[in-house]
């Protein structure tokens, strides 16, 4: 089966999907591909010149990941051209590893917070969206990552809301309370839906993990 597992920024999808991984799931996240994109050097060609930022073929993955970060979500213009580069890439990297994934027998996730922005929703056969509050987000980024307040509220902005993602999604894992928690109800998950729908007799009706 192929599941693909999203979210907003934030909201603890990589939390989940890290879960299901322990449990026997073969997870692979979006937002490493996009990393990993980042590193080839066409990709760094054609981001220079889209931007106009001088230097950034010559810099590795993580710096430009650094340089990119605040400005991506602050400037319209600039998030545009990153996502003129990488998104058809990373469309294109989905499609083809989830037609060959189709014929093999196992549990394939997809992490990734944009699989509804790039179009990918048919490439899988279940989906959940991992939900949490925008104020509560914003606290555990700007702690975490040390991002600003800002470049988290530019991040969810540039992105489909949770509502219509959860909308169009079969599932929702609602994150409310500690990481713990959330680890819990990923483990509940994996273990009442995804290991219940090997078996033909499985329900495939919506359900949602408060």
């Amino acid at each position: 089966m192929l599941w693909g597992l999203t979210g907003c920024s934030g909201t603890g999808s990589s939390t989940v999907a890290a879960v299901w991984q322990e449990m026997g799931a073969e997870v692979c996240s979006l937002d490493r591909t996009g990393h990993n994109y980042l590193g080839k050097l066409p990709v760094k060609i054609a981001l220079e010149s889209e931007l106009g930022i001088s230097g950034l073929s010559c810099m590795p993955s993580d710096k430009i990941r650094y340089v990119l970060r605040d400005i991506a979500f602050t400037s319209p213009e600039i998030l545009a051209g990153i996502n003129s580069v990488l998104h058809p890439r990373l469309s294109r990297w989905v499609a083809f590893s989830t037609e060959k994934l189709k014929n093999k027998q196992g549990i394939f996730v997809l992490d990734g917070a944009l699989i509804f922005e790039l179009g990918l929703e048919k490439c899988f056969d279940y989906l959940v969206t991992v939900t949490d509050e925008l104020d509560r987000v914003t606290n555990r980024l700007v702690a975490r990552d040390g991002i600003s307040i800002d470049t988290v509220a530019g991040r969810w902005e540039s992105q489909i809301s949770l509502k219509e993602k959860k909308f169009r999604s079969h599932f929702e894992i609602h994150n409310s309370g500690t990481e713990l928690e959330l680890k819990k109800k990923a483990e509940l998950f994996y273990k009442d839906v995804i290991q219940r729908m090997e078996d033909p007799g499985g329900t495939q009706n919506k359900k949602k993990t408060n």
